[in-house]
């Protein structure tokens, strides 16, 4: 099935951001809580601490990161939309609303992230 696909970092760069979709949420003030710092190197390890304890703190973190990640795609997109539509005379009439953030079925585990974090010096 053929799915249309933007790559945001072009749309973004445009903009002037710069950097990685991460480092781009930062830029347009997005939040990520305490997975803050959490990237997809650190995926990784909690993958791996889960496959290896089958801690379900680590696979619930994994996830919330995962989550965030995908809603954040929505957000980047409907900035970016708005601000390159700001400079057309349609800026008020297409403007889109801010997306909200859905309730989250997972949330990540601080002393999970500190525990990760200081055992791989991250």
């Amino acid at each position: 099935m053929e799915q249309a696909h933007i790559d945001l970092r072009y749309v973004l760069r445009a903009l002037g951001y710069k950097g990685g979709l991460k480092r781009c949420e930062k830029q347009m003030g997005l939040d990520r809580g305490i997975l803050d710092g959490v990237d997809g190197y650190f995926a990784v390890l909690l993958w791996h601490e889960y496959q290896n304890t089958g801690n379900r703190k680590a696979l619930d973190t994994l996830l919330a990161y995962n989550i965030y990640d995908t809603v954040n795609l929505e957000n980047l997109l409907v900035e970016a939309y708005n601000q390159h539509v700001s400079k057309t005379p349609f800026a008020e009439s297409h403007r889109l609303a801010e997306p909200f953030m859905p309730a989250l079925p997972f949330y990540p585990d601080l002393e999970i992230i500190e525990r990760l974090k200081h055992t791989y010096i991250y």
